[in-house]
């Protein structure tokens, strides 16, 4: 068999993989099917019909759909979780209650706050592939002042003094914190990514 035939095969075995998939709708039972809309919901940044529901569980029936997404909204209301279920432009969303909208809002105040600038991000980069490191080696590298850098980096705990350098005048040494590893996502230094990765990472 060729390639080209292999290939078909195959992409017809898969259509008729995912179309027996879709048709499991009409082998669920009322819980189950509660289950998968609630499945649905949770996954979808966006509001979804009753129809599209209905259709990604393998045509089901539309009406029952929309008696299952009542029940659920019912359920949750009663149910002590922080999200309910709304009914929006045309269809059905999971979204978190009212009183936790300040909380919320305070994580995302606190998300901003930690983005780093480019200058920043530089030092810090420098620091990360080359500490233990001074202030003053920083700054040759990049050729500017970098103290607002240092400052910003300490403040955020993402770098720390680690001992002092043996040179006249034993200027302070730096060096990267788990704090670092934590908001780059990395288990280890051993991991560290390319500068422009960590630029972006930023």
């Amino acid at each position: 068999m060729s390639n080209e035939g292999q290939e078909t095969t195959e992409e017809v075995t898969q259509e008729e993989k995912v179309e027996e998939d879709l048709q499991t709708g009409e082998m669920l039972g009322r819980d189950e099917m509660r289950q998968v809309i609630y499945a649905l919901l949770f996954v979808s940044d966006r509001p979804l019909s009753a129809a599209r529901l209905a259709e990604a569980l393998g045509d089901a029936d539309t009406h029952v759909v929309t008696n299952l997404l009542e029940e659920l909204q019912a359920e949750l209301e009663d149910r002590l979780v922080p999200y309910t279920l709304k009914a929006i432009a045309g269809g059905y969303q999971l979204t978190t209650k009212s009183e936790f909208a300040p909380h919320i809002r305070r994580l995302f105040q606190i998300r901003k706050s930690r983005r780093l600038s480019r200058a920043i991000l530089e030092t810090l980069a420098i620091i990360a592939y080359k500490q233990p490191v001074t202030r003053a080696d920083v700054e040759a590298i990049r050729g500017v002042s970098v103290s607002y850098a240092f400052d910003s980096l300490l403040e955020k705990r993402l770098i720390k003094v680690a001992g002092v350098a043996e040179v006249p005048g034993r200027p302070r040494l730096f060096r990267t914190t788990d704090e670092f590893l934590v908001h780059f996502g990395m288990k280890s230094l051993r991991e560290l990514p390319s500068i422009e990765e960590l630029r972006e990472m930023g």
